[in-house]
């Protein structure tokens, strides 16, 4: 009996599709984690920029689309991906018994979509899943003894950006109907900085409320297109006033008077980033301040 006559056990089969999940998943995390660590990074960062929080990834979003994208081309290499080598199993043309071509290789992947039904397919025909049935092609036992073909480099990559464009063509959509929630970005002038204002109100906060938190203070004097002051402010609290809505009021109203003594309402926009930070955590609440000129 040939290798290609032998019936694949339903274990085997499991197996391969189990060990296919793994390994790729673990490849998909390599793209996925320079997004996630500087994320975390971030997480844990508190500055003056006027920040967005986008649940997509941001840029790093098109670095994770690659790990999925190969993903669906993990059997273009000679019809084999990494738990294929290990249980000696391959991707072969359903009519000439040779090594299936990568394109019908991806093709067959499309379906990983639908993976439980491909698993209840599996458990019927060990050789062909669904993804065979739309590929014409279908899972042999590996054999040594057959030439396998030279690796053509250029035919394995058109795989790989088909999938790619096919990730973001599915990708781009919810993007469009997700965008990074932000606040209005003010567009102020850097040159504008006022160090003197900035170190004089960061002075007025340590004398009037010093024993509750530190104050981190920027004026810039200029805002394009508009008469007002830009002024960032961040609060260091000593213990955590943004848990309760109830406690994050009574400070907040204690917080504004000071800035408005030294910097009038209605004269400036900004925000006043409340941070709350320990070793291992950190809570966060970012209040605009803005104001509309009348005519």
């Amino acid at each position: 009996m040939t290798n290609m006559s032998k019936q694949i056990s339903v274990g085997t089969r499991l197996g391969s599709m189990l060990l296919d999940h793994f390994f790729m998943t673990m490849i998909a995390m390599v793209f996925y984690l320079p997004g996630m660590i500087f994320t975390f990074a971030r997480a844990f960062e508190v500055t003056h920029e006027q920040q967005n929080i986008d649940f997509l990834g941001g840029t790093f979003l098109y670095v994770n689309l690659i790990g999925f994208a190969l993903y669906f081309c993990k059997d273009c290499i000679n019809g084999q991906s990494i738990a294929k080598r290990i249980l000696k199993l391959q991707v072969v043309d359903n009519e000439t018994g040779l090594v299936a071509s990568p394109m019908k290789c991806f093709i067959r992947n499309l379906s990983i979509v639908l993976w439980p039904v491909e698993v209840l397919v599996a458990l019927t025909n060990s050789n062909r899943r669904f993804g065979d049935r739309i590929a014409g092609t279908k899972l042999v036992v590996f054999d040594g003894a057959i030439e396998q073909p030279k690796v053509e480099i250029g035919q394995a990559l058109i795989p790989v950006v088909i999938a790619y464009g096919l990730m973001l063509l599915l990708i781009l959509p919810f993007k469009a109907l997700m965008p990074p929630i932000e606040q209005k970005k003010i567009d102020f002038v850097e040159s504008s900085y006022d160090d003197q204002s900035s170190k004089e109100a960061e002075k007025l906060f340590a004398d009037s409320l010093g024993q509750y938190l530190t104050a981190s203070i920027r004026v810039y004097d200029q805002i394009e297109d508009s008469p007002s002051k830009y002024i960032s402010v961040i609060i260091q609290h000593n213990e955590n006033y943004l848990e309760s809505d109830q406690d994050f009021e009574k400070i907040e109203s204690l917080i504004k008077p000071v800035l408005f003594s030294k910097f009038p309402e209605k004269t400036f926009v900004g925000q006043i980033k409340y941070v709350y930070k320990t070793s291992s955590s950190m809570q966060t609440r970012i209040v605009p301040i803005s104001w509309t000129p009348e005519n």
